[in-house]
């Protein structure tokens, strides 16, 4: 079968970092709404936020706090479409837990997403030792918690997991490139682990 939709959708962006690869200071802000209007086969809307803070602790030290939260559902009777859903846990989230694996499962313990995710994260980074005047080349150490509703929750799936480690970026030829080991901090029996994890392309 297919489906038609006719979507709507407006973003705002907002970026004053001092530096986009090697950022010390400032703010960066993205809003995004998104909406299936009446004529649709499928009714929903989505609606998501995201807001990073950097501050320099130091000459060498820079803190970065970052907040995002999400939400989405159906209307007129329709579900949200599951191709919607939100998704946590991994990189650009909670690090330590594998990708996209927090939040409602199935009872094959499978991730169902939801229509509703929260995620935090405290950074602080630093230069390599030895390596100060090195700006490619990045140290941090991490405090991440976030957490998926939705429905057909499991007992035990839900609810915020927290980690905390260290990771390490590289500005390579390539791209950026950073590799991270999280420890989960609250694990519950259903969790998936996954502790070092690699990202190319995306600093955060």
């Amino acid at each position: 079968s297919s489906t038609t939709n006719l979507v709507g959708t407006v973003g705002w962006s907002h970026d004053n970092r001092d530096s986009v690869i090697y950022t010390t200071e400032g703010i960066v802000q993205h809003a995004f709404a998104e909406l299936a209007l009446p004529v649709s086969n499928q009714r929903y809307y989505k609606l998501t936020y995201q807001q990073q803070w950097f501050h320099p602790l130091s000459r060498e030290v820079t803190l970065m706090l970052n907040g995002e939260g999400g939400v989405g559902n159906g209307y007129g009777g329709k579900p949200l479409p599951f191709f919607k859903n939100f998704y946590a846990g991994g990189p650009g989230s909670v690090r330590g837990f594998e990708p996209s694996s927090l939040g409602p499962r199935d009872s094959y313990n499978n991730a169902l997403g939801g229509t509703k995710r929260i995620v935090g994260n405290a950074e602080l980074l630093f230069p390599m030792p030895g390596m100060s005047k090195e700006k490619s080349v990045r140290l941090s150490a991490f405090a991440d918690a976030g957490a998926v509703y939705g429905q057909g929750d499991l007992a035990g799936t839900s609810g915020l997991r927290y980690s905390a480690g260290l990771a390490f970026t590289w500005i390579s030829p390539i791209g950026p490139l950073k590799i991270s080991y999280g420890k989960p901090l609250n694990l519950k029996p259903t969790d998936k682990v996954q502790k070092f994890q690699f990202t190319l392309g995306s600093i955060f």
